[in-house]
């Protein structure tokens, strides 16, 4: 068993963060949707997660990174990469108006269902946080799907509180989102650092 735990922490360990780049369009479109199919069983139809086609998110992720360059740090994109392969990403904006008083947002998150739940999410987190923060962000927002229990966890357990929970309409669905808030970056890093490499992520 210590074994395992020690090849576990290493495999963590050797897990590094980076900017994206027009090249990770695919790698980061493969993740987003093995994500969603793994996590959005019985919250999105079955149908809709069946039908998602990699060629549709890859073109969304190629022209988001083509763009990058002039957005500069407004904008960014990280991936985390293990032995050369993405294995989940995050991504982050200055809002250009407050929302819910919020001047960020943290508009992306997602790793492969076998990376979640170690640590790595929340470096990813964090690494996004602190680019928008060297931008003048001082407060981060971030939506959720609401029935998504383990990712409001994790948001709660980085000391995001609950501002909104509202309907909304996606690809013609109708679901319910909660939008979470830290209005003070500096709590959001200081939770990162107190977390335990086991909390939750989605």
């Amino acid at each position: 068993m210590t074994d395992l735990v020690d090849s576990t922490v290493r495999r963590i360990k050797e897990v590094s963060l980076r900017r994206a780049t027009v090249a990770d369009a695919q790698a980061i479109a493969k993740v987003r949707i093995e994500s969603w199919q793994a996590t959005y069983r019985g919250m999105i139809p079955d149908s809709y997660l069946d039908a998602m086609r990699l060629e549709d998110s890859m073109l969304h992720w190629k022209q988001i990174l083509q763009a990058l360059p002039e957005a500069g740090d407004r904008v960014c994109v990280y991936v985390a990469e293990c032995e050369g392969q993405v294995i989940g990403f995050a991504s982050g904006m200055l809002l250009p108006e407050p929302k819910l008083g919020m001047q960020s947002e943290l508009t992306a998150i997602y790793l492969r269902p076998a990376w979640q739940r170690s640590g790595i999410g929340r470096r990813m987190v964090q690494k996004v946080a602190r680019t928008l923060q060297a931008q003048g962000a001082e407060s981060l927002l971030v939506w959720v799907i609401s029935g998504n229990a383990p990712a409001r966890n994790f948001y709660e357990e980085l000391g995001g509180v609950l501002l909104l929970e509202q309907a909304f309409s996606w690809d013609g669905m109708d679901l319910m989102e909660a939008g979470y808030g830290w209005s003070d970056l500096s709590v959001l890093m200081a939770s990162v650092n107190a977390m335990p490499t086991s909390a939750s992520l989605h």
